[in-house]
């Protein structure tokens, strides 16, 4: 197992743990697994494959192996849960930053855990809580980044989907996959960590609303026991999506969103 040190920029002497596995069910299950070991905050498992890696909605995320970005992070947040939305909107806008600074790859957000480039899915977050300790609650926030699919591996997804290679051509290897990660972890340690502090909730999700390309769109949302059309307004403090429909305004906490392109 490969190991790196992951030095957060904004608190000295503070660094997190990249672990390497060739092989695992799922990162999420391995972080969750060491979660239970009591083992600290900032344990981040990479995986050069998945045989169960999951989506929102239980959904299976498929991958080939030695083609993606596949971690999970262990936290221990030490702020109100109902603030742990933020979670996924600061890993969001980690991996939209360091993509493009390093690919000058240009991102956006559609909420609620999807990073596209134009319209086409390059990467989702899963987060995944625990409170069996109220004092000392665990979430594992894990991510799926495409990154040497080819545009035939890509069309057999079923859905719109890029990568890496798709966009840039660039092909990266296995240290390449693995720096990369390190450096989306590090970057969102220093936006996970600001959460502690209300102004640095603020700023996350003021970020989060500029970056958020479903925001103003005219959506489809395909919930559980109805499937609700109208304009996306906003994102509540709570972290729902806020449609605005012919009758009212709507709160939305989970669903799938399509943006819909208007006639004409």
């Amino acid at each position: 197992m490969t190991e790196i040190q992951i030095p957060i920029v904004n608190k000295s002497g503070l660094t997190w743990e990249l672990q390497f596995f060739d092989v695992v069910d799922s990162t999420n299950q391995v972080a969750m697994s060491m979660a239970q070991e009591a083992r600290s905050e900032g344990q981040v498992i990479f995986a050069d494959h998945q045989n169960s890696g999951r989506g929102r909605l239980d959904r299976q995320w498929v991958d080939s192996p030695g083609t993606s970005v596949l971690m999970s992070i262990l936290l221990r947040p030490k702020f109100p849960k109902e603030f742990f939305y933020l979670i996924t909107s600061a890993l969001s806008l980690a991996t939209l930053q360091i993509l493009n600074e390093k690919f000058t790859l240009a991102c956006q957000l559609k909420w609620p855990n999807d990073l596209m480039v134009s319209d086409r899915k390059i990467a989702g977050i899963l987060a995944e809580a625990n409170f069996d300790s109220e004092e000392n609650p665990v979430v594992v926030v894990g991510m799926g980044l495409n990154c040497k699919q080819s545009d035939k591996e890509l069309e057999e997804l079923g859905r719109p989907a890029c990568s890496i290679f798709s966009e840039t051509g660039v092909v990266l290897d296995l240290d390449a996959r693995m720096s990369l990660a390190a450096a989306i972890a590090g970057r969102f340690a220093e936006l996970y960590l600001d959460l502690e502090d209300p102004s640095g909730r603020i700023s996350v999700s003021s970020l989060y609303r500029q970056q958020c390309s479903t925001i103003g769109k005219l959506v489809q949302v395909e919930m559980a026991d109805e499937t609700l059309t109208g304009v996306a307004s906003d994102i509540s403090v709570e972290g729902n999506l806020l449609v605005e429909t012919d009758s009212c305004m709507r709160a939305v906490a989970a669903g799938d969103v399509i943006h819909v392109n208007k006639a004409g």
